[in-house]
């Protein structure tokens, strides 16, 4: 959000080695580390962060195909479905990363395109847009336990992926570096297509979704999040500020009656997943406020953008004042997609 103070120390780890590195100087100096990745989903306070900044830089793609790729002219049909893992280093740009597998007409996070971040980001808050999360994919993570001072493996199932969350993204996990996250992608599948968005895109230009290749779907998905979204590359912003809430269907059926049109989406048997950005519009007819140069974007009410002087702390005012408004007027209490680090 172009925000923040500066980091006492800053270091970029473009090894394990450099990792190790790392954490033994924060700890001969006797100074906390914060790990981040590109920073596109992270506040940083006015004063800074009084410690050390690790900048994992691992790079590296490498696919490891469980089955021989299908040759020219032979459908993948005959030698099954394809799986593949690709092992990709933390500090991989994740849009890139998206593109490599979609060149190789791999299926699996061709939805995911265009989100800002790291490879090593992407399994802490289990990103996720148009229908799919990474946790889809995710075979396992490999970290660095600052603990122990040694690398391990964390399989799927130890993740604990739960909805933009992670083990992790809890504090007391903080001693697990990511280095590398291993993924399982197919030479063969359907391409997700259900998400509203992305319906309207291929009626209006006479596609046909069950024809799309992931690197169509890659093309569509980047035209509709350039129309729909602000660029970071452009403007200060974190992508979206808040979580969507997740309400049981007696707190959803209420809600409905009193606010007609509320829409939702079935999680499981027993939940219902709220677009928090129908409410701030709809309910709290902030879509589009400004304070000072922080303001919620026009198009997209789940997005703060600063459009000029803001501080730290009047982005973290406007969200709060936002939350406010929303736990008012629905009794949804609203958590940030964001991390705050350093002194609020």
């Amino acid at each position: 959000m172009r925000v923040g103070g500066p980091a006492r120390y800053f270091f970029v780890a473009r090894n394990i080695d450099d990792v190790q590195h790392a954490v033994l100087f924060a700890r001969t100096h006797n100074v906390p580390f914060h790990i981040l990745g590109d920073g596109s989903n992270v506040i940083v306070s006015d004063e800074g962060f009084n410690g050390l900044v690790i900048k994992p830089d691992i790079k590296g793609v490498r696919f490891e195909e469980s089955v021989p790729r299908p040759a020219a002219g032979i459908p993948a049909e005959s030698l099954g479905i394809g799986a593949v893992t690709v092992i990709a280093g933390a500090g991989e740009n994740w849009d890139a990363f998206v593109e490599q597998t979609v060149k190789k007409n791999l299926f699996g996070i061709e939805n995911l395109s265009a989100i800002p971040g790291t490879v090593g980001a992407a399994p802490v808050q289990n990103i996720g847009a148009y229908g799919v999360e990474v946790k889809d994919t995710v075979a396992w993570v490999k970290v660095f336990n600052t603990n122990t001072l040694r690398t391990t493996k964390i399989s799927h199932e130890e993740c604990e992926f739960i909805y933009r969350g992670s083990i992790f993204k809890r504090p007391e996990n903080k001693h697990l570096i990511i280095t590398h996250v291993a993924f399982t992608l197919f030479y063969k599948g359907n391409t997700n297509t259900d998400y509203k968005d992305i319906t309207e895109y291929i009626k209006k230009h006479n596609l046909q979704a069950n024809a799309l290749l992931p690197k169509d779907l890659r093309r569509i998905i980047t035209i509709i999040r350039s129309q729909k979204l602000p660029s970071i590359n452009k403007v200060g912003t974190a992508g979206s500020f808040f979580k969507n809430p997740i309400l049981s269907k007696e707190k959803f059926s209420a809600l409905s009656h009193i606010y007609p049109g509320l829409p939702g989406y079935d999680v499981g048997e027993s939940n219902v997943k709220v677009p928090l950005a129908w409410i701030i519009d709809k309910v709290c007819g902030m879509k589009g406020d400004r304070r000072g140069d922080i303001a919620l974007h026009s198009k997209q009410a789940l997005i703060l953008v600063n459009h000029g002087k803001s501080t730290a702390q009047d982005v973290k005012k406007f969200a709060e004042e936002i939350k406010d408004d929303v736990k008012r007027k629905t009794g949804i209490d609203v958590e940030f997609e964001v991390s705050f680090v350093g002194k609020f």
